[in-house]
């Protein structure tokens, strides 16, 4: 449990030529990226400039952090744990899925252009999806930001609200659909090749939960072996601290740690990479139609997150009819598995399908 790593510090100064560098390397990349997309012959420069929105929004990025002050002084950036395995998870799925789409002959060049869309869309999703889910947090007094965002409702700070992964998975499948059908590629047989990647990449977005202290477990039990207790610094100690819907109590009595508590974080790590090893070792092998893979991890994920609710402590938001939002959520992911598993159309041999 180690939320921050180290902090990168960036003397008075220096900030607004790091923060143009940054800019300049994210444009060439996206660029390279673009014109390596579909097969497309473009040229470097042609993909620098059919990119123009892309430029235009890095330098209005650019330019609201230097016209806020936040460049201009002493730049301190904490590498976070959570942020780090965040980004190796998308990193990491995406080289899964391209190495999968080439070995089933699909145009891995594409799944690489869709990833850069579906993780604006998983950001944005999680981040709608936590603010319905908590709407007591950005309203009332608390609806604008702290200075200097205290003209800026604290909704739209985005870098301090947080993440629901069912919110993100849901933006993040609407994204790829609408994707997907604009560029001719069959949704169920791309479905089965990118969401093992999902399954790994979850199973590292969890262990940045674990070192962050966020998405935190229920109260455990002394004798419970793998029972922790969370530092000062993580996210579940100042919601223990602060009070809130939360309780003091939840703390050590030297107020140093935490209670004891379930492990919730690693309960679905664990899970989502033992759904991982069921899809690649099992499923995938001997994959009958299209979208069978799909519906297996839309089952067993629905399944595995529903126990999971069971021994998370995070939850303020009510229970209906017995299930709290999470759970409500499992339950329809649930029925969609089932209804692409029923649904999806069966080749007319009993070989596999193609692997278009």
């Amino acid at each position: 449990m180690l939320p921050v790593l180290f902090t990168i510090v960036i003397p008075k100064g220096f900030g607004l030529p790091v923060a143009i560098l940054v800019a300049v390397l994210v444009a060439l990349a996206r660029a390279v990226a673009v014109a390596r997309s579909g097969g497309r012959r473009i040229s470097f420069g042609g993909a620098l400039r059919s990119d123009g929105w892309f430029l235009g929004a890095l330098a209005v990025a650019v330019a609201a952090l230097y016209r806020l002050g936040l460049l201009s002084g002493e730049v301190r950036l904490p590498l976070h744990s959570y942020g780090l395995l965040l980004a190796l998870a998308f990193l990491m799925g995406v080289v899964l899925a391209q190495r999968e789409a080439r070995r089933r002959g699909q145009d891995a060049e594409r799944i690489g252009d869709l990833a850069f869309w579906v993780l604006l869309a998983a950001w944005l999703g999680s981040q709608v999806l936590y603010v319905l889910l908590n709407l007591d947090e950005f309203s009332g007094d608390r609806f604008f930001g702290d200075p200097p965002f205290a003209a800026i409702p604290r909704f739209l700070l985005v870098w301090r609200v947080g993440l629901v992964f069912y919110g993100g998975f849901i933006g993040a499948t609407l994204t790829a659909f609408a994707y997907m059908r604009r560029h001719g590629m069959p949704f169920l047989a791309y479905a089965d090749t990118i969401i093992p990647s999902v399954a790994f990449g979850h199973f590292l977005g969890r262990l940045g939960c674990f070192c962050a202290g966020c998405c935190w477990g229920s109260r455990a039990d002394a004798h419970l072996p793998w029972a922790v207790r969370f530092p000062q610094g993580s996210n579940v100690y100042q919601a223990f601290a602060s009070g809130g819907p939360y309780s003091a109590s939840f703390l050590s009595d030297d107020r140093t740690r935490t209670a004891l508590l379930h492990p919730a974080q690693l309960y679905e790590a664990f899970g989502e990479l033992g759904i991982f090893l069921l899809l690649v070792l099992l499923v995938r092998p001997r994959k009958r139609f299209h979208g069978e893979v799909l519906a297996t991890w839309l089952v067993a994920y629905a399944v595995l997150r529903g126990m999971v609710e069971l021994f998370r402590g995070d939850l303020a938001r009510g229970v209906v009819l017995g299930l709290n939002s999470g759970q409500w959520i499992s339950v329809a992911i649930l029925a969609v598995g089932a209804m692409v598993w029923l649904w999806s159309p069966r080749p007319e041999s009993p070989e596999a399908p193609a692997p278009v």
